[in-house]
């Protein structure tokens, strides 16, 4: 086998935090999208499952309720609408990396003081059997 013909699987290896910004400049993208064709409350397009997937990559579904990130996260999302539209919507990529920032420090934040997550000061926590 040729040298250039030699399969290198690092070179297709995403790092957690590429894998995530990208999932979010997709979930932005369809959010922008959506917002060209018709007329979109950001809230009927808060994307829980989005946020399930991402604490199921950084391995914290099960301490962290994906609730406690949807209003970090659609502050983010409603920055949208103030972007220009683009093809392949590359200019979603600083605000991804913000976000994905933004999502991080909520986290930190979370586990730093777990009274603050949803429903702990009222004594449910839906992620508790």
């Amino acid at each position: 086998m040729s040298q250039k013909n030699k399969f290198n699987q690092n070179n297709f290896i995403m790092k957690t935090e590429e894998l995530i910004i990208e999932l979010i400049i997709q979930d932005l993208r369809f959010f922008q999208i959506s917002l060209k064709i018709r007329s979109v409350r950001e809230l009927d397009f808060c994307r829980f499952e989005m946020l399930e997937l991402i604490l199921k990559i950084w391995g914290k579904e099960k301490e962290i309720d994906y609730f406690d990130l949807g209003d970090r996260y659609m502050e983010y999302v409603k920055e949208v609408k103030f972007l220009p539209f683009s093809y392949y919507g590359e200019m979603l990529k600083p605000l991804a990396i913000n976000c994905y920032k933004g999502l991080v420090k909520r986290v930190n934040e979370l586990e730093g003081n777990p009274s603050i997550k949803y429903g702990e000061s009222g004594g449910y926590n839906r992620l508790e059997g």
